[in-house]
């Protein structure tokens, strides 16, 4: 991957870092490459290990626009970043947690050199997306970078935040590292009533105590079921609304934007989806007021914080 085309933006405890094609270097601290890919943490050690890590394996290419047809990823980052298509265009991205790679396939396409982080997945994300000049992997802790601050154009963080031990350090850390005039996105859950009074908050405490494979074949058993509820309550708006408080099941059936899926596949976004609400070891939404006075500190150009709907956002102007 473009590994030594990313040189530059590599520091670790202040030392910058010599790389090659296959190796890179903190002074005498060399760090362990696998597949092409630095290793600033151990797989296998992680906090995303069984949950995370789980779907990615099973769901390898779910959630790709040029996988499932669709062009939900691409068409959900640009509304929820408000920029335009041609914002990224040859600009330096930091993705702070990758997954499987779909959002940062929409990255690559709207033209941005893209360095990617992930506890875990970035080898899916790498089978995903290839090997290209303009894409980077690294498996690491975004609370803890190994990167030259005040460097990247762009810092872009969606659906990782509250999944973090500490979303307030998170934020605080990422946010280092964009360009005095860079723009940033950035995404948590809301922490409103309409996100907080949801089945999965209910039934969390329980089932981050299953293992991991226990709680997949569970949903996998029930979600047939639970789907066929879902369909009949989600044709009106009001089943929908109790449907979202009440049915331990995400179902998409019903969005205009999923309408060329079979029911298959809205079956399997269903068990993907109800698993990642459930599965996760950190579930932890910080308060659009917390997310606003921490940029408050560390942006110096305009920026608003959104709260909508089961969404806060932080995005520059």
């Amino acid at each position: 991957m473009g590994l030594v085309e990313f040189s530059s933006v590599f520091m670790l405890d202040g030392i910058e870092a010599r790389v090659t094609p296959d190796s890179i270097h903190f002074g005498s601290v060399e760090i362990p490459m696998a597949g092409g890919i630095p290793r600033f943490v151990r797989p296998g050690e992680t906090y995303s290990d069984g949950n995370f890590s789980e779907l990615r394996k099973k769901h390898a290419t779910l959630q790709l626009d040029s996988v499932n047809g669709t062009t939900d990823r691409r068409m959900t980052l640009l509304s929820r970043t408000n920029w335009e298509p041609t914002r990224l265009r040859d600009k330096l991205v930091l993705e702070c947690g990758c997954g499987a790679g779909p959002d940062t396939e929409v990255l690559l396409s709207l033209g941005g050199r893209v360095l990617a982080a992930d506890l875990a997945g970035v080898d899916v994300a790498r089978n995903n997306l290839g090997d290209r000049p303009q894409l980077c992997l690294i498996q690491a802790d975004i609370m803890n970078l190994p990167l030259r601050p005040a460097t990247f154009d762009t810092v872009f963080c969606h659906r990782v935040l509250q999944h973090t031990p500490d979303p307030e350090r998170t934020l605080r850390h990422i946010l280092t590292f964009v360009k005095p005039d860079g723009d940033v996105f950035v995404h948590s859950y809301a922490k409103t009533a309409k996100q907080m009074w949801n089945w999965k908050y209910v039934l969390r405490p329980l089932s981050t105590r299953m293992s991991p494979e226990t709680l997949y074949s569970f949903i996998k058993r029930t979600a047939p079921a639970l789907m066929s509820v879902s369909e009949a309550m989600c044709r009106s708006a009001f089943g929908r609304r109790i449907h979202y408080v009440m049915v331990p099941f995400r179902y998409y059936g019903h969005k205009e934007k999923f309408r060329t899926l079979t029911r298959e596949q809205i079956l399997e976004y269903g068990i993907h989806d109800t698993f990642d609400a459930l599965a996760p070891r950190y579930d932890r939404p910080l308060s659009a007021k917390k997310i606003r006075a921490i940029a408050s500190e560390y942006l110096s150009r305009p920026f608003e914080v959104v709260e909508s709907g089961a969404v806060t956002l932080l995005r520059t102007l």
